[in-house]
């Protein structure tokens, strides 16, 4: 009976932490650009990228140590990076972002537990005085988030927290923050259908010098279908609660008839004076080519005896485009003990 009662307290405890972080965004409500941190926001390797970033009801990867935690207490799907059941989990991921921004990560996972790391720089900010604007040369900015994510499963439900470390440096000044992660997820047994829901980045304010920022809080509420090895194709939804700016609806597919090969698009909504702004129209000019399909998200993905390599292509309107390229492979026991050892 005290075991009934204390999974009853750890699912509230999660639940509770879930709907606080819902009502956030809105009581904090922020205009757009108020956040600090905003690295925190370019996602975490390419498979989910390609998805349109619609995971948070699939993370049944290394990717989970972003876009829910709650996905390291259940087993990997087939075919993914550690659906085998092997040990360890291992992605690295780098980025060529909009306007030379380099975003590197790398993500470690022994289920249910994981670590990961996140490290962006931007070289060759023009710097100006505060008195007279004129340029005083050149300065660099660079960011980066430890993280620690852990995670349970109780009566077929997992939950996930991770704990974060933040650095940012801007032109010689530095600040810290801590932030905390909460997830859960569901797979159902009767159905092949997920449901998941997480808050992201509760936590401490980012302060340079006499200025403090919040951390960009986000709530993402999710379901996908498919991922078993019957039907390995996937098809997610997903809404997200940003606290500085409205509601963001987002679509992901993933197709894997191809033998080894993954086919993934992705969409997510915008404003339309977001969306001008980003093509260009708001100074009188318009994208053209891959730039004007800002909002959709493309990947493709091929698995390998020796791991799975993926890329998404992001557009981003007058700014080009961004690249996403992973690489994430399994290691470590065998297969099949360590699927059964599985939570």
């Amino acid at each position: 009976m005290w075991q009934s009662l204390l999974h009853r307290r750890f699912t509230l405890l999660w639940a509770c932490s879930i709907f606080m972080g819902a009502a956030f965004p809105t009581a904090l409500r922020a205009d757009p650009g108020a956040s600090a941190a905003t690295f925190l926001e370019l996602g975490f390797g390419a498979r989910p990228l390609g998805l349109g970033e619609a995971f948070v009801a699939i993370s049944d990867d290394v990717s989970a140590l972003y876009y829910n935690p709650a996905g390291l207490a259940l087993p990997a799907s087939p075919g993914l990076s550690g659906g085998d059941g092997r040990k360890y989990e291992l992605l690295m991921s780098h980025a060529l972002q909009i306007q030379d921004v380099a975003l590197s990560q790398v993500g470690f996972v022994t289920r249910p537990f994981g670590v990961s790391l996140t490290s962006l720089r931007v070289n060759g900010i023009e710097r100006r005085s505060s008195e007279t604007a004129e340029p005083e040369g050149k300065a660099g900015a660079s960011d980066m988030a430890l993280a620690v994510s852990g995670a349970r499963q109780v009566a077929g439900f997992g939950f996930g927290a991770t704990a974060r470390f933040i650095r940012s440096e801007l032109g010689g000044a530095s600040a810290n923050a801590f932030a905390m992660d909460f997830g859960v997820l569901r797979r159902l047994e009767r159905f092949p259908v997920s449901v998941g829901a997480g808050v992201a980045n509760l936590g401490t304010k980012v302060r340079f010098l006499d200025e403090a920022f919040p951390l960009p809080l986000i709530v993402r509420l999710g379901a996908a279908a498919g991922m078993t090895r019957s039907f390995p194709h996937a098809l997610s939804l997903q809404a997200d609660l940003p606290r500085d700016s409205g509601l963001i609806l987002r679509l992901g597919a993933e197709y894997r008839g191809f033998g080894p090969f993954s086919l993934r698009a992705g969409f997510r909504t915008s404003t339309r004076a977001q969306r001008d702004a980003v093509l260009g129209k708001a100074l009188g000019s318009t994208a053209s080519g891959l730039s004007e399909f800002y909002g959709f998200f493309t990947g493709v993905g091929v698995r390998t005896r020796f791991g799975n390599l993926d890329y998404a292509l992001i557009p981003f309107g007058e700014l080009g485009q961004a690249h996403r390229v992973s690489f994430s492979f399994a290691f470590g026991g065998s297969g099949a003990k360590a699927a059964e050892a599985t939570p």
